[in-house]
């Protein structure tokens, strides 16, 4: 028998119909009823014909080997044959040695979040009094000496710490964090760090110089603040970043 009687007389012992075959193999109907007439033609030539017959062998249930050792005696030479050789090859590099783009888009989002994470640390800790990395504020506040609560102030957080009582010389804040989290950076008159970080809710620090205390505020909404002994509640909403200072005689009555 041909290779198309083969093919034909294997399918229909199998049971299965050219609609079957076509699904199974991906290899439309009109090819696989051309290939069982032995009408190759529709193939697109003899590396996808050898392709298609040796597919569709494999789904029926026959041997593809003396199928493919016919079809090379009755259509093809030997340099026919070397050439759909290194048809094959070129294919299979390509598809082996393509740009693969997935990763290398996920390198590029990698150098990109590497590069923030490297900003946001080398701003963190330069000393520069740099804004703080909190989510988006919706306005930065600014006071000098005698700042004034912008809302009511909250009740003092539970848990034990320090208390900014008027000291006899100098200036002491206390900062309590009452809901959330904030960033907070605290300087001396001459601009010297003395903290910088983020406090979670329930945490209490105290700061204290003989002259000037300034506070960056990522998140005022957050922080109930006492100054020499006196509660300001918090000075501002939630998000809003606050730059606040305080001397020894505030907060100064009026």
């Amino acid at each position: 028998m041909s290779i198309g009687e083969t093919l034909a007389s294997a399918r229909e012992r199998a049971g299965l119909s050219v609609d079957q075959v076509s699904e199974a193999t991906r290899i439309r109907q009109t090819i696989i009823s051309a290939i069982e007439h032995d009408d190759f033609r529709l193939c697109g030539g003899d590396f996808y014909a050898r392709g298609h017959v040796r597919s569709i062998a494999q789904v029926v249930g026959a041997d593809p080997a003396p199928l493919i050792a016919e079809f090379d005696a009755s259509h093809d030479d030997a340099g026919q044959r070397s050439i759909e050789a290194l048809q094959s090859e070129t294919y299979a590099v390509k598809r082996h040695r393509g740009p693969n783009w997935t990763a290398a888009m996920a390198a590029v989002l990698v150098l990109v979040l590497g590069y923030g994470v490297f900003q946001l640390a080398t701003r963190g800790g330069d000393g520069g009094g740099t804004t703080p990395p909190q989510s988006q504020p919706q306005s930065t506040v600014t006071a000098s000496h005698s700042p004034r609560p912008t809302a009511t102030p909250s009740s003092t957080p539970t848990g034990d710490g320090p208390v900014a009582v008027a000291p006899k010389k100098g200036v002491a804040v206390k900062v309590a964090l009452v809901s959330g989290r904030s960033w907070i950076s605290v300087r001396d008159k001459s601009g010297a760090q003395l903290y910088q970080g983020v406090l979670e809710q329930g945490t209490r620090k105290t700061f204290s110089d003989k002259k000037l205390v300034r506070l960056v505020l990522g998140n005022a909404g957050a922080v109930q603040l006492t100054v020499n002994g006196q509660d300001l509640g918090t000075p501002g909403g939630s998000g809003q970043v606050v730059h606040l200072e305080f001397g020894p005689g505030d907060p100064q009555a009026g």
